[in-house]
């Protein structure tokens, strides 16, 4: 009886466990860099744009043609929704999972959305 309990706790743990959201996490902000850096855009991931002002983790802010790009990344894509929901101007900015994309750049955001 004890072996048939503990075996049922476990199946449930397991269960729940692969029944979990994890492709929140599957993207990371350097895959982002990488993406801009493969179509030849220098990107420094030491220059941050002040992120904490769009209730942010982490972001990173490089140029292309002059045009300031920035990428927020959150603690989850429930947090970016409810930043976005706290800032209007930010509704109408590209978003894919935890990640938002600042800019007036059609190449940069061609390249935001190719990320995968």
């Amino acid at each position: 009886m004890k072996k048939f309990i503990v075996l049922s706790l476990l199946a449930i743990l397991v269960l729940a466990g692969c029944s979990s959201k994890s492709e929140e996490s599957i993207i990371a902000l350097d895959d982002y860099i990488k993406a801009y850096s493969d179509q030849g855009i220098p990107v420094d991931p030491e220059e941050k744009p002040m992120y904490e002002m769009a209730q942010a983790i982490n972001g990173v802010i490089f140029y292309i043609d002059n045009s300031p790009v920035k990428i927020y990344e959150y603690e989850s894509n429930k947090d970016r929704k409810n930043a976005v929901s706290n800032d209007p101007t930010m509704k109408d900015w590209p978003s894919s999972g935890r990640f938002i994309l600042e800019t007036n750049s059609q190449k940069a955001k061609e390249i935001f959305e190719s990320v995968k």
